[in-house]
C-alpha cells in the first residue's frame, strides 16, 4: 500500500532523513516547516501517516496535534512524534495530546522504516475494513429501501376487504420486519366467509416470500366460490411446484356458511382450530389431519375436509404455533391449555384482545422466536327473515342485451371430479351484464345443482339431516356415493335474452334421477311470497331470487327465470 506521509519539522536534516526513508519504501512525502503549516497541509492533502516534531516555530507539535485531532475525520491517521525530548514526561505528554507513537531523535533509518512498514500494514487493514463498512452501509441503505418496498407490497396484498368484515378479528405480530404468517379472509359469491391462517416454515423475509403466493390463489378461488377442499389442493400444487424440499407452509382453511349454519375446515399443520360457545366452553375442535402445504405431491395430497352443522352462536378461533410456543423468561411455553384458559375466561368479542395482551405479558419484553398470529370469527345464528324479491328496478338497462345461449352436460366422471358451479359461474362472469349479479346467481345455481346431484343423481334423503348427528352422516354418505358414482348425468342450459324491458336469464337443469312428486312443492312455491317465512336456505330462497321457478316432468327438471 503506497502511503502519503506528512513530515512536519523545522530542521532540514531531520526532514531529509524521514523523506529518504519514506521514498526508499515507495511512499509519497508532504513537508511542513512549522505547526501551523502542518495543520494546513493535513487539511489540504489528507495524509495517511504523520511524523511531527514537538519544538517548532509559530505553533509547537503538541498544539498542532491537538488541532488536527479536533478536526472531523472519517478515518484514523496515525501520528508519530519525532522529537529530541526524551523524558518520560515528554513522551506521555505527546501521547496524551493525540499521538500514537513516539520516536526519540536521532532515530536510525532502519527504525523509521520499520515504523512505516508497521503502520502501513495497519493502514492496509483499516482500508479493507473501511471498504467493508462502506459495502455494509450501502447494503443497509439498499436493504432499507427493499424493506420499505416489501412492506408496501405485503401490506397491499394483505389489505383486503375481507379482513375488515364485521365477523372477523385478527392479529399478526412478526418476529422480524416481515411475518411468515398469513391471515386472509374473503366473502364468496354465496356470502360464505372464507378464512385462511398460514404459517410458513421459519420467519422473516424468506418465510414471507414463501407464503405470499398463496394470497392470490386463495382470494381468486374464494371469489369464484370454489370449496376449500379445491382451494387447499391448488395451494399445495402451487407450492410444490416451486418450493425447495425443506420449505413448506402449514395452513388452516375454513368456510363459514351462516345461511346453512355450517363450518367446513381443512387443517394441515396448524394447532387445533377451536369453536367457543358464548360462555367460553370449547364445544368443537379441529386438529391437524394433514401434512402442511407443499410437502405432498399432488397425486398423494388429501383435500378431505371436516364439516359440522353448528347449533349455537359462538367464535371460531385459528392461531399459529408461535402463540402456544411463546416462552416466558423461565422458558415455559404458553401451551394450548393456557391459550384455551385465556380464551375461555374472556368475554365474547374480547377474546382476541385478551389473547394478544396475555401473550405479550407472557413474553415479558423478550424477542419473539416466531411470528404470532390468530384470527377469530364471530359465528352468528341468523334470524328468520321474510322472503322478498331482490330484483333490480325496472328500466335499469338502457339498451338491449345480446342474446346468448349455453348448453352443458356433466357425466359421472365430471360430477365426481369437478367443482361444477364455480366453473360455470366463472364462465358466466365474462358476460358483462351478468357480472354484477354473481352473488345471486351463485346461490341459485348452487342450490339447483346440489339438489339435482344430491337428491337426483345420488338419491340422498334430506330428512337424514334432521336426525341427531344427521348432518355429518349425510355428508359422509354423500361423499361415499359420489366417490363410487359410475352412472348419472346433469344437463344445464342458459338463455340470456330480453323478452321485454328487462334482461332475463332462463336457467334449466335436468338430472338423470328418479325425480319426485312436485305437486305439493309447486303449490308452496306459488303462494304469496310476502306471507311466507324463510329458513334462509333451500328452494324457497331460490324462489325469492327468481321471477319464476317451476318443476316439471317427473320432478327431475326445473326451470328458473332470473330478471336483471
Amino acid at each position: 500500500m503506497r502511503l502519503k506521509i506528512l513530515v512536519a519539522d523545522d530542521a532540514l536534516t531531520n526532514v531529509k532523513l524521514l523523506e529518504m526513508a519514506a521514498h526508499k519504501l515507495g511512499h509519497e512525502v508532504v513537508i511542513a516547516h512549522d505547526g501551523i503549516e502542518a495543520v494546513e497541509k493535513y487539511q489540504a492533502t489528507e495524509p495517511d501517516l504523520i511524523f511531527i516534531d514537538i519544538m517548532m516555530p509559530r505553533l509547537d507539535g503538541i498544539e498542532a496535534v491537538r488541532q488536527i485531532r479536533s478536526l472531523p475525520s472519517q478515518r484514523w491517521v496515525p501520528i508519530i512524534f519525532h522529537s529530541a525530548l526524551d523524558s518520560t514526561e515528554d513522551i506521555v505528554h505527546g501521547l496524551e495530546a493525540g499521538g500514537d507513537d513516539y520516536l526519540v531523535k536521532p532515530a536510525s533509518i532502519q527504525l523509521i522504516q520499520a515504523k512505516i512498514r508497521s503502520y502501513s500494514r495497519v493502514l492496509s487493514i483499516q482500508s479493507e475494513v473501511r471498504g467493508y463498512m462502506q459495502e455494509l452501509s450501502s447494503w443497509r441503505e439498499e436493504a432499507e429501501v427493499q424493506n420499505k418496498l416489501g412492506q408496501h407490497v405485503v401490506s397491499r396484498l394483505l389489505d383486503t376487504k375481507g379482513l375488515s368484515d364485521p365477523m372477523v378479528q385478527w392479529m399478526n405480530i412478526p418476529a422480524e420486519t416481515f411475518s411468515g404468517d398469513l391471515v386472509c379472509a374473503a366473502r364468496g359469491p354465496g356470502d360464505v366467509l372464507y378464512v385462511m391462517l398460514a404459517d410458513a416454515a421459519g420467519h422473516g423475509l424468506v418465510s414471507a416470500l414463501t407464503a405470499l403466493p398463496l394470497t392470490q390463489v386463495f382470494y381468486g378461488m374464494a371469489a369464484k366460490g370454489f370449496p376449500i377442499s379445491t382451494i387447499a389442493e391448488e395451494l399445495n400444487r402451487k407450492l410444490k411446484s416451486f418450493l425447495p424440499i425443506e420449505r413448506f407452509v402449514a395452513a388452516c382453511l375454513a368456510a363459514v356458511d351462516t345461511r346453512n349454519q355450517t363450518i367446513e375446515i381443512w387443517n394441515g399443520g396448524i394447532p387445533d382450530a377451536l369453536y367457543l360457545e358464548d360462555d367460553g366452553t370449547v364445544s368443537m375442535r379441529w386438529p391437524s389431519r394433514h401434512p402442511p402445504l407443499g410437502i405432498m405431491p399432488p397425486d398423494l395430497f388429501s383435500n378431505a375436509t371436516e364439516t359440522v352443522n353448528y347449533l349455537h352462536p359462538g367464535e371460531l378461533v385459528l392461531f399459529s404455533d408461535g402463540i402456544i410456543e411463546a416462552e416466558n423468561t423461565d422458558g415455559q411455553q404458553l401451551s394450548l391449555h393456557g391459550l384455551e384458559a385465556i380464551l375461555g375466561s374472556a368475554p365474547k368479542r374480547q377474546r382476541l384482545d385478551a389473547l394478544e395482551q396475555a401473550v405479550i405479558r407472557h413474553i415479558a419484553g423478550q424477542q419473539e422466536h416466531d411470528d404470532l398470529s390468530s384470527i377469530v370469527i364471530q359465528v352468528p345464528i341468523e334470524r328468520r327473515q321474510e322472503i322478498r324479491l331482490t330484483h333490480s328496478p325496472a328500466g335499469l338497462t338502457e339498451t338491449q342485451v345480446s342474446e346468448w345461449r349455453l348448453d352443458l352436460s356433466w357425466g359421472a366422471s365430471e360430477l365426481r371430479e369437478m367443482d361444477v358451479v364455480p366453473a360455470v359461474l366463472s364462465f358466466m362472469n365474462q358476460i358483462r351484464v351478468l357480472k354484477s349479479h354473481q352473488g345471486q346467481l351463485f346461490l341459485i345455481l348452487s342450490e339447483l345443482f346440489n339438489n339435482a346431484l344430491d337428491h337426483g343423481v345420488l338419491g340422498l334423503d334430506s330428512g337424514l339431516k334432521n336426525m341427531e348427528g344427521g348432518f355429518e352422516r349425510y355428508l359422509d354418505e354423500r361423499q361415499l356415493k359420489l366417490d363410487s358414482l359410475t352412472d348419472g348425468r346433469i344437463n344445464m342450459s342458459f338463455h340470456l335474452h330480453q323478452p321485454d324491458e328487462r334482461p332475463a336469464l332462463d336457467i334449466r337443469m335436468e338430472d338423470s334421477g328418479k325425480g319426485f312428486d312436485h305437486s305439493a312443492l309447486d303449490s308452496l312455491l306459488n303462494e304469496d311470497l310476502e306471507q311466507q317465512q324463510a329458513h334462509g336456505r333451500g328452494i324457497l330462497l331460490v324462489r325469492s331470487l327468481c321471477a319464476e321457478l317451476n318443476y316439471f316432468g317427473r320432478g327431475n327438471a326445473v326451470s328458473a327465470r332470473y330478471l336483471m
